[in-house]
């Protein structure tokens, strides 16, 4: 029989300085807010030279917006085809709205959180570009199936709505559980959510075709 080969080093491997440099950035960042966190400990932690930033992203913002791209580019795989003409509304729905009930105490749900509080500027950058147009798309579908070209100002109201509400829902699972934990008991992975908001955004279209279709 053949002696074992020796594990890979590749296992063992250190990450690169630049991979190393988002992990701890992302872990500081959620801990202590980016305005609180220097330049200079975030390559200490990751065991670079101070110059590090400035030779992988430019400076701290640089830095930053890459630590906002990874969460928005696997937000945007999750999303991939909920705008499908195949798939009915409330599939639709229920795709868009299920990357938003979601149960991250880690790095990421801990920035997002202190972003909401006080938005930089380099996160509303982010959104505007990357997420704001999957917003206007899921506003054309909601516009589509209420018979309409483009989305009205109410239509946009109901997407945000929707969006606000899911993501509500996963933000505030400590209320949740405090005030009515039955919501949460039989419903761990918020599934049975996600089908109730989609159902609600079903009926919430059909009253804006319904208002539509009325002669004026």
């Amino acid at each position: 029989m053949p002696a074992p080969r020796p594990p890979s080093a590749a296992v063992d491997a250190p990450l690169p300085p630049r991979e190393r440099l988002l992990l701890e950035a992302m872990r500081l960042f959620g801990e202590r807010g980016v305005d609180a966190v220097p330049t200079r400990e975030i390559c200490a932690a990751a065991g670079v030279n101070p110059g590090a930033i400035h030779y992988h992203f430019g400076d701290k913002d640089g830095l930053y917006a890459e630590v906002l791209r990874q969460p928005v580019q696997e937000l945007k795989a999750q999303l991939e085809g909920f705008d499908d003409p195949a798939l009915s509304l409330h599939e639709s729905i229920c795709r868009f709205l299920r990357p938003f009930l979601f149960e991250d105490d880690g790095c990421h749900g801990l920035l997002f959180f202190r972003e909401m509080q006080a938005p930089s500027t380099v996160f509303m950058q982010t959104v505007a570009q990357e997420v704001g147009p999957l917003f206007d798309r899921f506003a054309r579908l909601l516009a589509r199936h209420a018979g309409l070209d483009e989305p009205t100002p109410a239509l946009h109201q109901l997407a945000m709505g929707l969006q606000t509400m899911a993501h509500d829902y996963s933000m505030s699972r400590p209320l949740l559980n405090a005030f009515h934990p039955e919501l949460l008991a039989d419903d761990p992975q918020l599934e049975k959510t996600c089908v109730r908001l989609a159902d609600w955004g079903c009926a919430l279209v059909a009253y804006e075709r319904e208002r539509h279709a009325q002669p004026r």
